[in-house]
């Protein structure tokens, strides 16, 4: 009875061998373009690589410890052949390998009864990527070109990393971006074919290439390498399709008629009267796909072509009644060239033009004004807007020995943003003008004819540079090593024009008064006073401002058994920032970031792994920052007295007396010593990771993992008038300016809160750490000579920065087997502190670390709570069913808890914080602690889709449709969180209600042909 318990033993070692599923004695790499083929056999044997579709082979020679590696490979299927010494020969079809990961065939095993050996000889059929990858501690989702394809979800890059385990969808104010592990939605960096795509001004989107291009997604969620940095949220890492010695063509539409569309609820305020229209919007998608693919060379030179289109009609109506049309033009131009020189030398080219141009052609209507109220423009407005450029990669990868490879990469991304500049019916006439009324249940309405505030002109141009190698050591001491090293350089260039529309060049924001109450604090309706005061914004900021960050990493990927493997790599990153003069005013050097992995197979049956991370990540200075900090920016806000009645040519208020001037930026570019600490620390977060995984069937898997996340360190623009002023009081100095007066209350000279100071709250800006002491310098005692100063914690008046992240992940996956695959995650988490990060959801401010959090001591006061991305519990399923030879169905589930609600507020007791308006979290003179009011709802959302390949036709045309919240689910997503008006304790009739729901339900048809 012992022999056949022994055989199916041996029997299921062999399956697993045979799956790619054992872990390999050799250690391999996760580069960000290719993957690996590792595993054991026969000493001095060869192991030739080969992929039949471009005729591309290598030649290892298994080591003395009888492991042998073939990295550095292009995704795709392969041909692995063993050559043993007597002649014989042994061949597994069918390999695949997938980007970053690492792809186990051995040819021998533990036991060696000659049953096991001819179990062994099973080839692989089908391209088959493992489930478990025991080469990497990184917490990643591999999703293939076959996988999606097969999935109903929406064709852009965000919705495949949403499908990951701890991502979630980040606010409407930024667009469609996810966050990864609490993280803001500006921390997360996107590669193309190893070359970083992201939007390096704010960290908010990145260059796209249309889903028919796209290969291969690796979403790394968390522990990713040495290789990686510049991220503290996650990595989308994807690779392009590439052309083979077959000949393909074809084409594909897909088309999202406006009429199957559910469309959002029409939204009120608390008291009934409309705030957004959208029952009456129109949306019509259409995108064209054409390529092409072949040798051009046989077995040596590939290419891959397409032309894509994406056409959107939309249509916009406003409670008012008025429509604007939008039309956007999306054309698209790729290739991408692969040249073999030889079998130990590839060359490949990537290039694409994502241009984009928006046109919002519409009409303001005016709703018939209360009385001694303005009547406004009415008539033809618009704006337009371009996006885009070209982008070029060229790589390098040559394999200059069995142990030895090295690659070099050369790419320059351009992006051009031009607008959302105005094109009303006279450019030159249009200004802009709100009016914001405070009496209670009336709507804010705007009276210019301007629709954006900043006519904005911008150019980036990334140029980067990196060159890696790998170098297999072998058994050398105390096991095997495999070294990684390498450089990266990123020189980012920015153009920069912001100007307020308009001849007159000014913003003009008018408001009705209400005067404080008898003792000073802020007032109520019943205070209101029959006056006007307008506020006149002059704003321009024009210039070039360059950014270069560089970073070298080495890992060693150490086996000391058979069954362990440790990461142990150390990466050093390096940023400077210059400003509009050219002269750095940030520069952090060595900043080190260890990266420490184990992974463990446990008991060394390829079934099970332990795994661990630690690792530390840096987020460079956001060339926005350069912009506004370090540019030439000129911002008043002055306020007038104004009749309420009196307009001149373009419309604009015939300003009376000035109430009160305020600077906020003087136009010059400020001396670096003054403007930014000089013992600055970079923004940097500590991540640590525990999980386990088991693959308990031959095709399925299931895992968990533990995360926290604790971002040590923030960048912030912050006031620091209050602690210059405590300075001066603590040192009894004399300052330049004693008896300023810094709101124009004259009455009050003698001794007021805020008058005899120094600085008026609003002078003084500077880049530091919230909670740390800052070293600057100052002119005090106005003798033109900067005096280095260092104002403590205390006297600055703000807390440190906190932002965590704890979660624990449950992750499964059953793989395709041309029948059926199954995939998902639950996701318990929980992020707090009382910052969110480097972008700010909760007032949609995309200014990246220059949020107003820390403009202002009390701005911070009841700011620690639930985070804008903390959702809970997050359930994830998603999977594909081939249940007839023509037909696919599939579908995917989220349900997901909802996002904190706050109220903001006028502070009650700052006055400078009272300035902001409602940017604290006061509301009726209470403090409201953030994410304290509730939860929007629970987010429940399913997608159901039909593939039909019809056999006539070879499977070659496919018919597609694909329902996305097929249920028609419309709860909100996020609310109005502003609970009264401005400077006032009046409650605001809209707080409360939902503004943003979740995913319309939309219907796409799709078609297309593969020859």
């Amino acid at each position: 009875m012992s022999k056949p318990i022994i055989n199916r033993a041996l029997r299921r070692s062999a399956l697993t061998v045979a799956l790619g599923l054992c872990f390999a004695s050799s250690v391999h790499a996760q580069s960000n373009t290719t993957g690996n083929i590792v595993g054991q056999a026969e000493a001095g044997s060869t192991v030739v690589v080969v992929n039949p579709a471009t005729g591309f082979s290598r030649e290892i020679t298994v080591g003395s410890d009888g492991t042998y590696r073939a990295g550095a490979l292009p995704p795709g299927t392969y041909t692995v052949t063993l050559r043993s010494a007597d002649g014989s020969t042994d061949v597994r079809n069918g390999v695949g390998v997938a980007v970053g990961t690492g792809t186990a065939v051995n040819f021998t095993g533990a036991a060696t009864p000659s049953d096991a050996v001819q179990l062994d000889r099973v080839q692989v059929v089908g391209s088959y990527i493992p489930p478990i990858d025991f080469s990497s501690t990184e917490s990643a989702t591999i999703v293939t070109e076959d996988t999606i394809d097969r999935l109903p979800v929406p064709r852009d890059v965000t919705s495949v990393a949403l499908l990951a385990p701890g991502t979630t969808q980040g606010d409407s104010a930024f667009g469609n971006l996810a966050s990864f592990g609490g993280a803001t939605v500006g921390e997360n960096a996107y590669y193309i074919n190893g070359f970083n795509v992201t939007n390096f001004r704010n960290g908010l989107g990145f260059s796209n290439v249309p889903f028919e291009m796209y290969a291969q997604y690796q979403v790394k969620t968390g522990g990713y390498g040495a290789e990686f940095g510049r991220s503290t949220g996650g990595v989308v890492n994807a690779t392009t399709k590439r052309g083979s010695n077959e000949w393909h063509w074809g084409g594909s539409m897909y088309w999202t008629p406006d009429r199957w569309r559910k469309a959002d609820p029409d939204v009120f305020d608390t008291e009934g009267a409309p705030y957004n229209s959208n029952q009456s919007d129109t949306r019509d998608r259409l995108e064209s796909n054409i390529y092409a693919s072949g040798p051009i060379i046989k077995d040596r030179l590939f290419f891959y072509a397409i032309a894509s289109g994406r056409d959107i009609e939309d249509s916009f109506t406003s409670v008012t009644g008025a429509v604007t049309d939008e039309s956007t033009d999306s054309p698209f131009y790729g290739v991408k060239l692969d040249g073999y020189l030889s079998d130990n030398h590839r060359l490949e080219y990537t290039g694409f033009k994502d241009s984009s141009e928006t046109l919002s052609p519409g009409e303001r209507l005016q709703p018939p004004p209360l009385a001694g109220e303005p009547l406004g423009y009415s008539g033809p407005t618009g704006t337009a807007e371009s996006t885009g450029g070209e982008n070029h990669i060229l790589k390098y990868t040559g394999y200059l020995s069995d142990s030895f490879t090295l690659s070099a990469l050369w790419g320059q991304g351009e992006y051009s943003l031009s607008g959302p500049y105005n094109t009303g019916p006279s450019g030159a006439d249009c200004i802009w003008f709100t009016y914001d009324s405070l009496a209670p249940g009336r709507i804010n309405r705007q009276l210019g004819c301007a629709v954006s505030s900043l006519d904005t002109l911008g150019e980036d141009k990334r140029t980067a540079y990196r060159v890696d190698a790998e170098w297999d050591l072998g058994d050398v001491f105390l096991g095997s090593h495999f070294l990684r090293f390498g450089f990266d350089q990123e020189i980012n260039e920015s153009v920069n024009s912001s100007t307020i529309p308009g001849p007159t060049g000014f913003r003009y924001l008018a408001e009705e008064v209400i005067p404080p109450g008898p003792d000073g604090e802020v007032g109520t309706a019943d205070d209101l006073a029959p006056e006007w005061q307008v506020r006149r914004d002059t704003y321009r900021n024009i210039g070039s401002f360059e950014t270069t960050s560089r970073a070298f990493y080495i890992e060693d990927q150490w086996k000391p058994t058979d069954n362990l493997l440790l990461s142990l790599g150390l990466r050093n990153e390096q940023f400077e920032n210059k400003n509009a003069n050219g002269v750095a005013f940030i520069t952090i050097k060595d900043q080190w970031a260890p990266r420490l992995g184990l992974s463990w197979d446990v008991g060394g049956a390829g079934t099970s792994k332990v795994f661990a991370n630690y690792g530390r990540y840096h987020l460079p200075v956001a060339t926005n920052t350069n912009v506004r900090l370090g540019g030439a920016e000129l911002y008043l806000q002055d306020l007038y007295a104004w009749d309420g009645t009196s307009f001149g040519q373009y419309g604009e208020p015939i300003l009376g007396e000035l109430i009160r001037p305020r600077t906020l930026a003087d136009g010059t570019v400020h001396p670096t010593v003054s403007s930014v600490d000089q013992d600055i620390d970079p923004m940097f977060q500590d991540e640590i990771i525990l999980g386990y995984e088991w693959q308990f069937a031959p095709k399925w898997s299931v895992g968990i993992r533990g995360i926290y996340r604790d971002l040590k360190s923030t960048l912030e623009d912050m006031a620091v008038d209050a602690g210059l002023n405590q300075y001066i009081i603590d040192n009894n100095l004399q300052a330049s300016a004693p008896t300023q007066d810094c709101f124009g209350d004259d009455d009050d000279v003698d001794g007021g809160t805020s008058d005899n100071l120094y600085a008026c709250g609003f002078d003084y800006y500077v880049l530091s750490n919230p909670g740390e002491a800052i070293s600057i310098q100052v002119d005090l005692d106005g003798d033109g000579t900067l005096e280095p100063i260092e104002l403590t914690p205390e006297q600055l008046g703000y807390d440190a920065s906190v932002r965590k992240y704890k979660a624990v992940e449950l992750f499964f996956q059953r793989a395709w087997d041309e029948k059926w695959f199954l995939q998902g995650s639950y996701t318990y988490s929980k992020s707090y502190g009382n910052n969110e990060g480097f972008v700010r959801s909760d007032n949609g401010q995309d200014d990246a670390g220059l949020t107003t959090l820390f403009d202002q001591p009390g701005l911070g006061d009841g700011s620690y709570g639930r985070l804008p991305n903390d959702r809970p519990h997050k359930l994830k399923i998603w999977g594909g069913w081939q249940f007839h030879p023509e037909f696919l169905v599939s579908g995917n589930l989220l349900v997901q808890s909802g996002r904190p609600i706050n109220c903001f507020g006028n502070h009650p007791t700052d006055e400078f914080a009272l300035a902001y308006g409602q940017e604290s979290f006061y509301c009726n003179g209470e403090l409201v602690p953030r994410g304290s009011v509730g939860r929007t709802p629970t987010i429940k959302s399913l997608d159901i889709g039909l593939e039909y390949r019809p056999l006539w036709a070879d499977q070659k045309l496919w018919f597609k449709v694909d329902a996305t919240n097929v249920l028609g689910e419309q709860e909100y997503t996020e609310v109005y969180e502003v609970g009264e008006g401005f400077q006032t304790t009046t409650p605001d009739p809209m707080y409360g209600v939902g503004t943003s729901f979740q995913a319309e339900r939309t219907v796409r048809l799709a078609v297309g042909f593969d020859w």
